[in-house]
């Protein structure tokens, strides 16, 4: 008998897992969009904090503090799991196709950039299938690198995990300013 997470991985890839990757929020939904308008009609989107888990950081904030690129990396991972159990791998199941914007490559060229161990930041996201297919996106040239806040939630409209992280981390083990460490993940991400 196989493992049941062997077995739910099998299950689950009667679908097709198409990961988005970039550092703009609006552009992965445009991307997204784009991709289920010429080539995946029907498809699905699993977008980042599904789970609420960083809005909640966001209402907790003052009270919480500012988070580490380390602990960042550790809700993502927490919400991506949250987006696979009850997203991704059900509609996989159904032979659905599933766009993840943003998926594993965006979480890993963020710690890359903020000065994490290589092998940490890939194991920690070795829970995730592989895509059928990857693509990155990049930002429309001359975009602004951390989008505008709304005054009502402090959030920028339609932001994404990296300029998110990018917004809220306390400190980088380099102590990297938040345009440094956007402009490090896109090259991350480049790569």
């Amino acid at each position: 008998m196989k493992p049941p997470h062997v077995q739910r991985d099998q299950e689950a890839q009667r679908g097709t897992l198409v990961s988005l990757d970039g550092v703009s929020g609006s552009t992965l939904k445009t991307a997204a969009h784009d991709l289920k308008r010429d080539g995946y009609r029907g498809a699905g989107t699993s977008e980042w904090d599904a789970s609420g888990i960083f809005g909640d950081l966001i209402a907790a904030e003052r009270d919480a503090g500012a988070p580490s690129a380390r602990v960042l990396l550790l809700l993502y991972a927490a919400d991506l799991a949250f987006r696979l159990r009850w997203e991704i791998r059900p509609a996989l199941a159904k032979g659905r196709v599933v766009i993840a914007a943003p998926y594993v490559d965006t979480a890993v060229a963020f710690g890359r950039a903020a000065g994490l161990p290589a092998d940490w930041v890939r194991n920690l996201f070795g829970f995730a299938p592989a895509p059928a297919e990857s693509r990155h996106v990049a930002p429309p040239p001359g975009s602004a690198a951390l989008g505008s806040r709304t005054p009502q939630s402090g959030a920028a409209p339609r932001e994404g995990f990296v300029e998110f992280g990018c917004r809220h981390v306390s400190g980088t083990p380099r102590g990297l300013s938040r345009e440094e460490l956007m402009a490090r993940t896109r090259a991350y991400l480049g790569r």
